[in-house]
């Protein structure tokens, strides 16, 4: 059980460790980010100028809302109406109106009806008001259907453009972005966050606009109905407002930890997916599990204590609502029994119901506001990572002299670089080198020293901190990223697929390309009689990565795509994992086909790829301690002969 628990802090440890320094000071402390600040006018106006291009629509759905809620309003009316006047029998403004029709048709016609309508009067008042108030409702309710789908309508478009424009954001970031954040806390941002601005988008302006408007309605329905108990009752709007206040600052806080902590635990779930081979080939899935509950227990008393806020301050509302249904209460029952005298003259049962019911659209509002400020503060905590996201520049960018790099011959020069990922952390040392177009040159040396750096200074991911990085004589920093990329390819070690057929992902390069002219490429290339030889042949599923693919039919796939690239120059890190004699045979026959003609760079780790290589490239601690080829860099019994001879002995 010691190794056990062991095990599991190696596991915590690993996955915590960026976390670490925020954690010192707070164990729910966001990872990389902020504290959390009150919410600010600035990020409502962030979310607002996403709404704007659909200003005119919000402007038909906050029509449509006004209108339901000016129907709904006549409720109050229609009671008041029923017990003042209907049920005592006082003549209904209906009832002149039908007896102006029958006399129009004949007096005898009129005179009946007035007969009729006599010794029915209460019926008659009831019937009417109830019709009228049927027609409202009838109103009121097709009116909210419309309104309801026309607002998800409009908040889905919104929604849609910010996932558009995020997932357009992050193919502009730079790869140092995706080094350091994890793959988990990227899909947050991207599902999950942007899921939490639906209620504050679709609802967010008609909630504000129509519950500000009932309220403000509610108080001057409840001064005309009586302005004493208005003033007796509306001096706790006040009070709603100090908790208001209170209650934001606290839940605000709790929500972006809550909201922050799932991020975590969404982003352990993605690791553990991604890498379910490694966890299961180490027997890793107890203490993986662990970990993972002890996430979510900390995500449970996040959220718990959350709901404990609100647990107080929706029904403190609810306390104040019946402080002022008792004020009301007891004020009408005294102006009612005191109706004979002048302090309670045309004071009647109605209008005290009348008042109750005003009251109830008063605090409607309150409440639902209260659920709309937990909403926004949810909300709010998931929209400061977003924007935040959002409004994350690259660090390589065109820069605004920028050229389009005319059609390349693949000469590539490094002009002393040196390059460090982190301050104070150097990479690459004085790196200078020249390759001549078509050449191969290979990249050798032990893990770190600086292959892959080198390769991705080639492609612009990075910029040198010193130095320049030259093609054709042309600073890649002067250059358009776009007009570089264009005339390059890359294979890298991994072997990336993409979900879809294997002809999908080999057109990938160049989607253009008929099923013919990719078939050919495979044919060219020499890796036709294995694809092709695949279960349903190029149209076989390759499954996520590639799953469904073995490692050599992978590699072969990704050549063919770099094949039918056709670049200008070419970079390739080599997979190390075995695979048998004939993909082998098959793969280095491509690899010899794949690189004729074009500049290529070459991270190797087959032997038979750096003996075949123009410029042998030996690194070491991020500097270039020998040069030449195969033959020259044997001769002198250095790093390259040391490297050589533990690479023969561990294929022998």
């Amino acid at each position: 059980m010691k190794f056990r628990r062991g095990q599991r802090k190696i596991v915590a440890q690993g996955f915590g460790q960026r976390a670490g320094k925020a954690n010192a000071k707070d164990p729910n402390a966001a990872d990389d980010e902020e504290p959390y600040k009150e919410l600010e006018w600035p990020l409502i106006r962030k979310i607002l100028a996403r709404m704007k291009p659909y200003r005119r629509q919000y402007g038909i759905a906050l029509f449509l809302n006004m209108v339901f809620t000016m129907l709904e309003m006549l409720g109050p009316m229609f009671i008041r109406q029923l017990i003042d006047n209907d049920i005592p029998g006082h003549p209904h403004f209906l009832t002149n109106a039908a007896t102006w029709v029958a006399a129009r048709f004949s007096p005898h016609s009129a005179a009946q009806l007035d007969a009729f309508l006599t010794p029915h009067r209460p019926y008659w008042n009831i019937g009417c008001t109830i019709s009228i108030w049927a027609l409202a409702v009838l109103g009121a309710n097709l009116t909210n259907r419309f309104n309801i789908e026309y607002n998800r309508r409009i908040g889905e478009k919104v929604l849609f453009a910010i996932r558009k424009g995020l997932f357009s954001h992050l193919q502009e970031l730079s790869m140092s972005y995706y080094d350091r954040t994890k793959f988990g806390r990227i899909l947050s941002r991207a599902t999950n966050d942007i899921d939490a601005l639906a209620n504050p988008i679709i609802n967010g302006i008609n909630t504000v606009v129509i519950n500000g408007m009932m309220m403000t309605a509610a108080a001057a329905m409840l001064f005309i109905a009586d302005w004493r108990i208005a003033l007796g009752t509306l001096w706790l709007g006040p009070v709603l407002y100090g908790m208001h206040r209170y209650y934001s600052k606290k839940i605000g806080a709790q929500w972006r930890i809550a909201r922050e902590h799932f991020t975590r635990v969404a982003t352990n779930l993605a690791e553990n997916i991604n890498g379910m081979r490694v966890v299961t080939a180490y027997n890793r899935q107890e203490e993986n599990l662990s970990f993972f509950n002890e996430l979510q227990d900390q995500n449970t008393i996040n959220n718990v204590r959350v709901g404990g806020m609100n647990g107080i301050y929706q029904p403190l509302l609810s306390v104040v609502g019946f402080i002022g249904t008792v004020i009301i209460l007891i004020a009408g029952a005294y102006l009612v029994l005191s109706s004979h005298d002048t302090v309670g003259a045309n004071f009647t049962v109605g209008t005290l119901v009348a008042l109750m019911m005003y009251w109830g659209w008063f605090m409607n509002p309150v409440l639902n506001f209260g659920a709309f400020q937990n909403d926004m503060m949810q909300s709010m905590a998931s929209a400061e990572r977003v924007f935040s996201l959002l409004e994350l520049k690259p660090e390589v960018t065109d820069s605004p002299k920028a050229i389009a790099l005319p059609r390349i011959h693949g000469r590539v020069a490094f002009d002393h670089v040196n390059f460090q990922y982190v301050p104070d952390k150097p990479v690459l040392h004085d790196v200078s080198f020249d390759a001549l177009p078509g050449q191969t040159i290979a990249l050798v040396g032990h893990t770190g020293c600086g292959k892959s750096t080198i390769i991705n200074l080639l492609c612009r991911f990075y910029l040198p901190q010193q130095g320049r990085v030259l093609i054709d004589g042309i600073d890649l920093a002067e250059v358009t990223s776009d007009s570089l990329h264009r005339q390059m390819g890359i294979v890298s070690q991994n072997n990336f697929l993409f979900t879809g057929t294997v002809m999908d992902n080999i057109r990938y390069a160049h989607p253009a390309a008929t099923d013919e002219q990719v078939i050919a490429a495979a044919k060219a290339l020499g890796s036709d009689n294995i694809l092709g030889a695949l279960k349903d042949g190029y149209q076989t599923q390759a499954g996520e990565r590639g799953a469904s693919i073995s490692l050599g039919q992978r590699q072969l796939i990704c050549f063919t795509r770099a094949f039918l690239a056709n670049p200008r120059i070419l970079m390739l890190d080599e997979a190390t994992s075995a695979v048998d004699t004939h993909t082998e045979m098959v793969i280095q026959q491509a690899l010899d086909r794949l690189v004729a003609d074009r500049t290529t760079f070459i991270v190797a780790h087959r032997l038979s790829t750096v003996t075949r290589a123009d410029l042998v490239l030996v690194l070491d601690h991020g500097r270039i301690i020998e040069r030449g080829t195969h033959q020259t860099l044997l001769a002198p019994g250095g790093k390259y002969a040391e490297l050589y001879k533990e690479f023969t002995r561990a294929i022998e």
